[in-house]
């Protein structure tokens, strides 16, 4: 659909004010999800309001429990100095592994220790942590107010009631601070014989790890409920919540949703609660623990008030954004739509005004769609795998929107095919080799992009299989596979407004008609990968939801993206069903 014969600078005015449009909208579209927004009521920064208590891990990145990589003596005081004036105690979970600094510290900063004794299932460790905290406890007893002997060892099964009993009553018998176990409360009511052994009972309430997850802004009447609870199954000892909290990023469970508005909002009206019902408590946690990512997903390291850069990562009670930093992808977006523009200027300045236009606001859709893709990997870079997953998913995106944006410009410009810019020309050139080794198939060959949406669609299955298998602690990874099918559809409407003529039934939406791969091409097969993961992608989203029930709407976007990818494979197969019961026409001479 060529452009009439016009002045090349009216063209050039179209242009720019279509691509104006579709930045501003491209911002708007960033800003409003993002757009800091007012959150709970009790100001974090307000004296009035210093937090009692925060667990303190000051593991950093690169450094983890479970390598024995452990932060030095340094940034351990770092650390602590660091929370000077944000909350008036602390809480260990170790006494070694480094943080037998911390108590001394602590003592000189004015900063209160509840005292960690680690148990797990190796006795000879249990002993060398006990002696150290006994020790620590009797040199440091203005520092350390109490100790916590044993952390959620009953839900975790590493000792039986029994013997965590027994070391309960060593470390009291060699202190003379109070002594607590923490755990869950379920777990507290479950062995009520502890209550005759502690000093204070110390219960975590972590409505997001519910066996029914409660959502943030119902989960006050849960606890408050849950506390009544217990406090009147355990009687006559003071109760402390141990664990209270809500992560800022990480996979939704049911309607609890993981965000820095959520956990702002939670905590400033949990210190409200607090202050309300005089409770006493200990916040999860100081500082975000990427090495916990390993153990329970993205959600376990992102729990801290302050970041892994010891940043704060909210103004709890103020205004506070789900991502700050939206300004760079923002123009991250613009800027690759910019670029793919500029290397196809001479295609999109030759059509009329209304085919332009809808060629600019593809190309800008398409480059937020990658943009949000960059972002996620850039959020989520907890690992070497992660970077390589995320890497990989981007660089096919990022080749599929350019096959996807150059079809759109031949239906658009009526052609079979858009001639390469030199940019591209160059880069083919350059892969020559690579391209033969692949089987000489040019880069705008329409096999490519069958290629890649396959590729991705046997990724996302793998992806829906391990949610169903194991996906408590697994993200829906919904950016690194949006691009393709979003764009499909887009093509498919932006080709059926300028071209009635576009398929009929499940070729409107084929991947090979979407791409103009002849109905011929490659018949043979079509009935073997095409059909098994088309019906596995349709199949798998029924699975999905049985573990994660409807209120979870991450889950729903996800298995409606799995069922959308399942379609033009299936497109695909319905065409290719058609040709094998066509009835062949005679030849002519």
């Amino acid at each position: 659909m060529h452009a009439p014969k016009s002045r090349p600078a009216t063209r050039f005015v179209w242009l720019l004010l279509f691509i104006t449009m579709a930045a501003a909208a491209s911002v708007a579209a960033w800003w409003w999800p993002n757009r800091p927004v007012q959150v709970g009521h009790a100001p974090f920064a307000a004296q009035a309001h210093v937090v009692e208590s925060m667990s303190f891990a000051p593991f950093r990145r690169g450094q983890s429990p479970l390598t024995k990589t452990y932060p030095t003596a340094e940034q351990v005081i770092e650390d602590l100095r660091s929370l000077k004036g944000i909350t008036r105690g602390i809480r260990t979970y170790t006494s070694r592994e480094g943080l037998e600094v911390v108590p001394p510290e602590a003592q000189k900063l004015g900063i209160n220790v509840m005292q960690g004794v680690w148990l797990g299932p190796e006795r000879d460790i249990n002993d060398k942590e006990v002696a150290a905290a006994i020790a620590l406890a009797n040199q440091y007893p203005d520092a350390i107010k109490s100790l916590v002997v044993g952390n959620e060892v009953l839900l975790r099964k590493d000792l039986p009631v029994d013997e965590l009993i027994t070391y309960i009553r060593k470390v009291k018998a060699a202190v003379k601070q109070p002594v607590t176990y923490a755990d869950v409360w379920e777990f507290w009511l479950r062995f009520p014989q502890l209550l005759a052994e502690v000093d204070f009972v110390t219960v975590h309430f972590l409505p997001y790890w519910e066996d029914l997850p409660i959502a943030a802004g119902h989960s006050m009447p849960h606890i408050l409920e849950v506390y009544n609870t217990v406090k009147a199954k355990l009687p006559g000892k003071p109760i402390t919540i141990g664990e209270v909290g809500w992560p800022s990023e990480g996979r939704s469970r049911r309607d609890a949703v993981p965000s820095r508005t959520e956990a702002a909002g939670f905590i400033a009206d949990f210190m409200q609660l607090a202050q309300k019902e005089g409770l006493s408590y200990n916040l999860v946690e100081a500082f975000d623990q990427p090495w916990k990512v390993k153990l329970e997903g993205t959600v376990g390291g992102a729990w801290g008030v302050l970041d892994e850069v010891r940043q704060p990562k909210f103004d709890v009670g103020g205004m506070v954004s789900n991502l700050p930093e939206w300004p760079l992808f923002a123009g991250l977006s613009v800027l690759l739509a910019l670029i793919l523009l500029v290397l196809h200027a001479q295609a999109v300045a030759a059509l009329v005004p209304a085919a332009m236009a809808a060629a600019v606001v593809f190309g800008q859709a398409l480059a937020a769609l990658l943009a949000a893709a960059i972002e996620r990997v850039l959020e989520y870079n907890y690992s070497l795998f992660h970077n390589l997953e995320g890497g990989a998913a981007v660089a096919l995106q990022g080749v599929f929107a350019l096959l996807l944006f150059r079809r759109l410009l031949a239906v658009l410009g009526r052609k079979s095919v858009i001639v390469s810019p030199q940019p591209l020309r160059s880069l083919g050139s350059a892969l020559g080799s690579l391209r033969r080794v692949l089987g000489n198939v040019p880069l705008q060959h329409p096999r490519l992009a069958e290629a890649i949406y396959g590729l991705l669609a046997l990724w996302m299955a793998y992806h829906a299989v391990m949610l169903v298998a194991a996906g408590r602690y697994r993200d829906f990874p919904l950016d690194y596979f949006l691009l393709p099918v979003a764009g499909l559809l887009a093509l498919r409407l932006i080709a059926a407004a300028f071209d009635r003529n576009h398929g009929e039934g499940l070729g409107r939406i084929a991947l090979g008609t979407s791409f103009a791969i002849p109905p011929t091409d490659g018949v043979q097969g079509r009935f073997g990968w095409e059909a098994m993961l088309g019906f596995l992608l349709l199949a798998l989203p029924v699975l999905v939801l049985a573990n994660e029930t409807l209120s979870n709407r991450e889950a729903l976007y996800w298995c409606a993206l799995t069922a959308a990818y399942a379609l033009p494979l299936l497109g695909n197969l319905a065409l290719a069903a058609q040709q094998r019961t066509a009835v062949p026409v005679p030849a002519t001479v």
